[in-house]
């Protein structure tokens, strides 16, 4: 039995999770308390949006999936723009005096440009819909003759 994936819900959950993790980057918090539950969110969030893409592809038949490769594509932006805050930026809660944990987060933005350019490939090859009509006029007339 396959399971069935609610792929809008699992995208908005890890855009909250980012957005949670950029305003930790803003505050003047305490990176005693704060960073190694950063990375491992960071680790978490780099795992399930390969999870995500991995079922989103393998799921042809899902409806409004052009739009999901959209969503997961601009999660995949925010999520770079996150661990180059994590990596660069001027907060507390920041990696530059670790260059260990620097090489990390580089290798997960590698991860997210590479699912970035694999979406890409999916949004650019998916049929556009069509502007006509499912059933024509007459059609139409024919069905809803006797109503």
């Amino acid at each position: 039995m396959s399971k069935q994936i609610n792929f809008e819900d699992n995208i908005f959950i890890l855009n909250t999770r980012i957005r949670m993790i950029r305003d930790l980057l803003i505050l003047d918090a305490d990176p005693d308390i704060f960073l190694d539950k950063t990375l491992t969110d960071v680790d978490f969030i780099d795992a399930a949006l390969g999870v995500l893409l991995r079922d989103l592809i393998e799921n042809t038949h899902l409806i409004g999936r052009n739009g999901q490769f959209y969503n997961l594509y601009e999660t995949e932006q925010q999520f770079l723009g996150t661990l180059w805050d994590l990596a660069n930026g001027p907060g507390t809660v920041s990696l530059s005096p670790y260059p260990v944990l620097k090489d990390k987060i580089t290798l997960m933005r590698e991860h997210a440009l590479e699912r970035q350019k694999t979406i890409e490939q999916y949004i650019t090859t998916e049929e556009a819909p069509s502007s006509e009509p499912v059933v024509s006029s007459d059609e139409l007339n024919e069905l809803l003759r006797d109503f």
